[in-house]
């Protein structure tokens, strides 16, 4: 096995965010294709054939929402995107965030959980400004635009029906805070915690 493949032992490798031409935005090919075809994440997914980047993201992107609606009343409304908002909201929404995927990981298998905190952990990049958690601060973003749009559409329908429509909710990607419950237990979560603890934060 080469130096810069898979190993258990070994931390993740940073990556930094990937450098975008005009016009273009992130997609998950694009983040299988450019920022993680490293050799320590093709050998740990089998090519991202054993593990799938598709449901990596879109779990991320879950507790991301989750989080986002705990805080939204706190962030200022003048600042469109998260990435923009103050320090202290986001470190604060990082920890939230953190919570709602322990939460979830008891019902992941060791192999998938570990994936996600690996990719976490390798664009935590806490030194660098520009690249600062920004696999976790991009699903923020997409998970902020989303319920955006789902709101705007539920204000038109308001406008066309002259009544409020219930039963409005984001898509089937990205459940909202509701879905996350508290019942695992504890211990259970704490076994299934790895490096990216707070602390590593």
């Amino acid at each position: 096995m080469s130096e810069s493949s898979y190993d258990p032992s070994r931390r993740p490798p940073a990556i930094s965010k990937p450098k975008l031409k005009e016009g273009q935005s992130v997609t998950h090919q694009m983040l299988e294709d450019t920022a993680f075809n490293h050799p320590y994440y093709l050998e740990k997914t089998g090519n991202w054939l054993n593990v799938k980047i598709g449901p990596i993201l879109r779990t991320i992107k879950e507790c991301s929402q989750s989080a986002l609606l705990e805080v939204e009343a706190d962030m200022d409304p003048y600042i469109k995107r998260f990435s923009d908002q103050g320090e202290p909201l986001q470190q604060r929404t990082y920890e939230i965030f953190l919570q709602r995927l322990d939460a979830l990981s008891v019902d992941m298998s060791d192999e998938f959980y570990s994936v996600i905190t690996d990719m976490l952990y390798s664009t935590l990049n806490l030194t660098s400004r520009r690249d600062k958690r920004w696999l976790w601060l991009w699903a923020m973003n997409e998970r902020q635009k989303a319920l955006q749009k789902l709101r705007q559409k539920k204000l038109q329908r308001v406008g066309d029906q002259g009544e409020p429509v219930d039963g409005d909710s984001p898509s089937t990607d990205a459940p909202g805070e509701d879905s996350f419950g508290s019942s695992d237990p504890e211990d259970s979560v704490q076994r299934r915690r790895r490096h990216l603890s707070i602390a590593d934060c």
